[in-house]
């Protein structure tokens, strides 16, 4: 049965943190394993930025997805060589975020929202993915909005039980799988999310659809208190 590992943000808030997750997974196994993947530290709050500016400061939100975008370029540039497809990849999601702020007419903010926050765990769980790859450790990237659908309430949604635990049971339980927490899809195919700090509920949605073994909340704190 899979062991559900989830890494939270200060896991992997810089290169370090995604050299130490490679380590423990090295240490624990990488058989049957789903690992949940958090924003890289707090990435969340600065998207949020973002979709507050689209809303209210046009003007600021060149400068808001900048900020971004040198984060996760400076992981990148301790992480790979320049020749690297990470960083086609890592373009390509900044050029899909920029696509639906142009595009998009639908100004409701809990909509906008979900839409924008999510690129926060697609960039991380692409980088540790090609990471572990290149650290010699094979796994398949999944988006999770594949597997876990919800209804439409954007920011906190209701997980459809029923679609969610058939879109698992197509998974192969022998792969080491990379995928986001915290975010998920409606029937119409919109970004949701599960609410605040939802990544730890996305590694229990898994665990009980996949029947898993364990879960394990992977912490980057001194001690537990």
């Amino acid at each position: 049965r899979m062991k559900i590992f989830k890494f939270g943000g200060a896991s992997v808030k810089d290169a370090i943190g995604v050299k130490n997750l490679v380590r423990v997974l090295h240490q624990e196994g990488t058989k049957n394993t789903f690992v949940v993947i958090s924003a890289m530290g707090k990435m969340t709050n600065a998207f949020e930025k973002v979709v507050y500016n689209y809303l209210n400061a046009e003007h600021e939100i060149k400068n808001s997805i900048n900020e971004i975008q040198n984060f996760h370029e400076d992981i990148l540039t301790e992480l790979f060589d320049s020749k690297h497809s990470i960083h086609n990849q890592v373009t390509q999601l900044f050029g899909q975020l920029q696509g639906f702020l142009i595009q998009n007419t639908n100004k409701e903010y809990s909509y906008v929202y979900d839409q924008v926050v999510c690129y926060g765990e697609l960039l991380s769980t692409k980088i540790v993915s090609e990471f572990l790859k290149q650290s010699g450790i094979n796994n398949k990237w999944l988006d999770v909005r594949k597997i876990i659908k919800t209804d439409s309430n954007y920011r906190n949604a209701f997980v459809n039980w029923e679609e969610t635990q058939e879109n698992s049971q197509k998974l192969n339980q022998q792969e080491l799988y990379i995928t986001q927490g915290f975010i998920s899809q409606d029937l119409k195919g919109n970004t949701t999310t599960l609410g605040r700090e939802g990544s730890d509920f996305t590694a229990g949605i898994l665990a009980y659809c996949l029947q898993a073994e364990s879960v394990t909340i992977w912490k980057d704190v001194d001690g537990v208190f």
